[in-house]
């Protein structure tokens, strides 16, 4: 099975909306005319989200293009349009527009059914494979119709990154014992399967990040691989239990991280006592109650990207803080992993990729001083520098 299905690009806008709705629905019409050759349910599946991708936009400011286009096919009596009906039925976005399509596909009783049927999926398990530091995942949706199997394979930045990669496999069985393998071969990744409520709850929230980011970017809708299958995986949230409740960050008092710092100073190797190695160490804490859903000791060198990246597009940063802060990291990383239970292996491939990181960060310091403007007094931000 072909992980997604082929581009489409919305029809061009012409002289008249009436116009350029004959021109949608002919395009359309021609998608579902394809799509009753198709004997796959989950191949017509693909073709419906690839169209339905095509219309989304985070915020469509009360124009919506699919109702319309529901009711111009409702009106075109023939197998293709009751095929495109059926279609929206079942990966519409929204209730109001799959109960539509519904209500249109059933009034046309003149017309054959299409050869496939989009019903009776059952998701029926969730196979996840995450890193050790709660860096990232892979998650494995498993669902069956009519005894075919297939899965939904999303890769899921854990701390708020959103959803990475998404495709469908027909080889499951082979995909989980690659997994399997692999935790075999690492020494930081983990594979078990995890309640459908908790799947739901990751897929949802990294969802709502995607949807975030179109919205603040719109240039990344085309780029994001979500845009094409972003139906379908509603569709597969929409067969699972209901997602687990949002889980309440805790909280920590000024006390709290104040002892955070005293004890790591206290104990950890590579530490010395003086205001801007303090002040980093500080910052780590303040970053990890705040910012990484109020895990201070947890480590990662997903999270440690993030702190630098945070640091680079702040403005006014002390150069004394920056000398200070690849100083504060690396015994910040053992001491804070050693505290969480991580294995030694597993502090020690942090180590060696968080050298890479602050390699990367010197590098762009040591730039930014490069290119230091004395006449204007100024540079680039470092930002703009990182790629």
């Amino acid at each position: 099975m072909s992980p997604v299905s082929r581009k489409r690009k919305p029809a061009k806008k012409k002289s008249g909306v009436s116009d350029e709705r004959r021109q949608l629905l002919k395009t359309v019409l021609a998608d579902a005319q394809d799509a009753l050759a198709e004997r796959d349910p989950v191949e017509v599946e693909l073709v419906a989200s690839a169209i339905l991708g095509d219309f989304w936009r985070p915020s469509d400011e009360g124009r919506d293009v699919v109702l319309p286009l529901i009711d111009d096919a409702a009106r075109r009596p023939s197998p293709a349009a009751r095929a495109l009906l059926r279609m929206l039925q079942h990966l519409a976005l929204t209730e109001e527009q799959r109960g539509r399509a519904e209500a249109a596909a059933d009034a046309f009783s003149a017309m054959p059914e299409p050869p496939w049927d989009l019903g009776d999926l059952t998701v029926t398990g969730c196979w996840q494979q995450a890193d050790v530091y709660g860096d990232g995942a892979t998650l494995l949706l498993c669902a069956e119709r009519a005894g075919h199997a297939h899965g939904l394979v999303a890769d899921v930045e854990l701390s708020g990154g959103g959803l990475g990669d998404v495709y469908l496999t027909d080889h499951v069985d082979d995909l989980v014992d690659s997994m399997r393998a692999g935790e075999e071969a690492s020494e930081v990744l983990v594979t078990e399967q995890i309640p459908l409520a908790r799947a739901r709850r990751i897929l949802e929230d990294a969802v709502a990040v995607n949807d975030s980011a179109a919205a603040l970017l719109p240039d990344v809708i085309a780029e994001d691989p979500l845009t094409p299958l972003r139906a379908l995986v509603a569709a597969r949230l929409r067969a699972m239990p209901p997602a687990e409740p949002p889980a309440e960050p805790p909280t920590f008092t000024e006390e709290e991280r104040e002892e955070l710092v005293r004890a790591f100073l206290a104990e950890a190797d590579g530490v010395r006592d003086d205001r801007w190695f303090t002040d980093c160490v500080r910052f780590v804490v303040d970053y990890g109650c705040d910012d990484d859903f109020g895990r201070p000791l947890r480590v990662g060198p997903g999270k440690f990207d993030l702190l630098i990246e945070d640091v680079l597009n702040t403005e006014g940063v002390p150069k004394e803080f920056l000398a200070t802060l690849p100083e504060v990291l690396p015994p910040w990383g053992r001491w804070a992993g050693e505290r969480s239970g991580l294995r030694p292996a597993a502090i020690d491939r942090l180590l060696a990729e968080l050298d890479e990181i602050i390699e990367e960060f010197r590098d762009l310091l040591a730039e930014e001083d490069a290119d230091f403007d004395h006449e204007t007094g100024g540079a680039a931000p470092i930002a703009l520098r990182r790629e």
